[in-house]
């Protein structure tokens, strides 16, 4: 195994890490009856946004420049992390949480697979890699917005997809 490999998988590991984390975290803030567990959602959503973060503003644009391109699923990611966000903006409900891992499930599993977005990171050079995970690591938290429950608040994976897939065309 050469070291450029070592550290494409340290990154997968770092980000397909976060994402048990977080859904830890999410299975906390449902795991009683009744309503969501507000408390326990707050760091599953700050945590998700920065997440997103990561990918958009560290992994993608290393990528995009190593590949002399986007990688084959930055459109489709870049629709469904909107959506994802758009679904974090109201007040969470069971029934929200289950439009918002509509998306997430098969979304990680894009991000985690063999070929997936975190697996191209095999192409990036042994230090653009290295200072890719350290940014990573040191990436700040996300400011995190009250949440907004008015009448343009998106509740459903449809409608959260259907905006974000015009808003990044």
């Amino acid at each position: 195994m050469t070291e450029g490999v070592a550290v494409a998988e340290r990154i997968a590991r770092f980000l397909v890490a976060d994402h048990r984390r977080l859904e830890r975290l999410l299975d906390r803030s449902v795991a009683g009856a009744g309503p969501v567990d507000l408390a326990a959602f707050a760091p599953f959503r700050a945590g998700l946004l920065r997440h997103i973060a990561l990918e958009e503003k560290v992994l993608l644009p290393a990528l995009r420049e190593r590949l002399g391109g986007p990688p084959p699923m930055a459109r489709r990611l870049r629709v469904e992390h909107g959506a994802i966000a758009s679904l974090l903006v109201p007040t969470p409900t069971r029934e929200l949480v289950t439009e918002l891992l509509s998306i997430l499930e098969p979304h990680d599993a894009m991000e985690e697979d063999e070929g997936g977005l975190y697996a191209l990171s095999g192409a990036l050079p042994d230090a653009v890699a290295e200072a890719l995970l350290d940014r990573c690591r040191a990436y700040p938290a996300v400011k995190v917005a009250k949440y907004y429950d008015g009448p343009r608040a998106c509740r459903t994976a449809a409608e959260a997809l259907a905006l974000s897939a015009r808003q990044t065309a």
